[in-house]
């Protein structure tokens, strides 16, 4: 998208704000810090403008977020709002499908603004702003609040905050620019509450998530000439250890922690049904996103995933299957 475009599409979702009353914000299924930050600011951010605003997702919220999350105003899935909206938020959501069932909540008339920095993208919505270079929805939305008449108060601040935080991994990945630590540092000038953040989001583990995390470490394996490592969870370990898949989500930095790998997967059973959920990260130039399209899924070049029917075993071999061609034809 060129500068120009950018800044048109900017104007247009800040003229919607301004000339309709009633907004839903909705995000992917299993929401991860960068979804439930960016929802949670453009919430707070829609509450000053006296708007009539509630977020709405598939997913619960994961147990180190739901310090942020708003006492009023967001519903979980079967449980939706008493009243329909004109204008529907998607935020950092590749798909309209990856919302999962809010879809089929949602009125056929009520405008769709597409909001994401994936670049897997399908440019859904009656508009849609994605910027892959972007580190985060998040940074977006704050691209987009500073185009506003908005005070950017604590709560939204602290949200923006984690939304980055956590998909930089913690200002570790490729995707960490000079453009985000200004963002950082403006964030923090503005109240973002970054000692909560730094207790609740990463050093507040349940003793139970810990005791899952060395079973995980527990299942590691070596493959493809040491180049891909991979780990699992099976549901029997999930309901042995009784924590929600949900509070699961940084398990999938194990495997390419591991030095010399370059593409690290964790295949986790759906617990609800028969398929198998792939998250892979990568580094060395390899981009996994390509794999994951492979099955229907996408997200980022370093980061990415999709799911498969079948077998935790059954997806290890389709998905390594992939790797190796790609590996071979240098085409990764």
């Amino acid at each position: 998208m060129k500068p120009s475009d950018t800044t048109l599409r900017k104007d247009e979702i800040v003229k919607i704000i301004n000339q309709h009353k009633r907004f839903y914000i909705t995000t992917h299924v299993r929401a991860d810090g960068d979804a439930l930050g960016s929802e949670i600011a453009l919430f707070y951010v829609l509450r000053q403008l006296n708007k009539s605003v509630y977020i709405v997702n598939e997913s619960v919220v994961p147990n180190i977020y739901k310090w942020i999350a708003p006492t009023s105003g967001m519903y979980i899935y079967p449980d939706i709002p008493p009243e329909k909206p004109e204008v529907v938020f998607c935020l950092d959501c590749p798909t309209l499908a990856r919302i999962g069932k809010i879809a089929d909540s949602l009125p056929k008339d009520a405008a769709i603004i597409n909001i994401d920095h994936h670049i897997s993208n399908e440019l859904f919505g009656d508009i849609y702003w994605v910027l892959e270079n972007m580190s985060s929805t998040g940074e977006m939305i704050l691209s987009l609040i500073k185009e506003m008449d908005i005070a950017i108060t604590p709560d939204i601040a602290t949200a923006i905050y984690i939304a980055i935080v956590t998909d930089t991994g913690r200002f570790t990945h490729s995707n960490t620019t000079p453009a985000v630590f200004r963002a950082a540092a403006f964030l923090l000038e503005h109240g973002a509450r970054h000692a909560e953040i730094s207790k609740n989001v990463y050093n507040t583990n349940s003793f139970r998530l810990l005791q899952l995390y060395a079973q995980a470490l527990n299942t590691i394996e070596l493959h493809l000439d040491n180049k891909v490592a991979t780990v699992f969870l099976t549901k029997e370990m999930l309901e042995e250890a009784k924590v929600d898949p949900i509070d699961t989500h940084e398990f999938a930095d194990i495997p390419v922690s591991i030095d010399g790998v370059s593409v690290g997967i964790l295949f986790r059973d759906v617990t609800s049904s028969h398929f198998v959920k792939v998250s892979m990260r990568s580094r060395n130039g390899f981009n996994v996103n390509k794999i994951a399209m492979k099955f229907g899924g996408g997200g980022h070049k370093y980061a990415s995933g999709c799911e498969i029917e079948g077998s935790i075993k059954d997806a290890q071999r389709l998905i390594l299957g992939e790797i190796k061609k790609a590996l071979q034809e240098g085409s990764y």
